[in-house]
């Protein structure tokens, strides 16, 4: 009997795991219109899409530092949307979004470390290189995910 039990505790544990592992790959997501559907509260979708304003918002300020010649500028604007900026980031959430949301977005995140550490060497050419590489990843995310407020 206990070997019967022992079994089925197994079998349980085996499935809750492989359940867990599942939902952390691929989040609660499913495809809509050739995008994956992302189902987030409002308060965790507002969340999303206010770091990818401020992504945006750092990408602005980039712009705005070549414009001046201010190399300062660029590496603030670049660093100020870096690791550091994703490092809050509450672990209930992160286990809702699919593994390839959170590794372009982490990706992007160190894109932008990479980039401030890099300025003092680059050009202005080489730095609007290395911010249209970041956007490839950032048009690549949009054209993948949608993110939806959960019903």
């Amino acid at each position: 009997m206990w070997k019967k039990l022992a079994l089925l505790s197994l079998s349980l544990w085996v499935l809750s795991v492989a359940f867990i592992g599942y939902r952390f790959v691929f989040g609660n997501a499913h495809e809509v219109d050739k995008r994956m559907q992302i189902s987030l509260a409002p308060e965790e979708r507002e969340l999303v899409l206010g770091e990818m304003r401020l992504l945006l918002k750092g990408v602005k300020g980039i712009i705005n530092g070549l414009s001046q010649d201010d190399f300062k500028v660029v590496e603030a604007s670049a660093s100020g949307v870096g690791m550091a900026m994703a490092q809050d980031v509450n672990p209930a959430l992160m286990a809702k979004l699919p593994m390839t949301f959170k590794k372009m977005g982490m990706g992007v995140h160190q894109s932008f470390d990479d980039l401030a550490v890099k300025v003092p060497s680059l050009n202005q050419k080489q730095i609007l290189t290395e911010v249209d590489r970041i956007m490839t990843t950032c048009v690549a995310c949009h054209e993948t995910f949608k993110i939806v407020e959960s019903k």
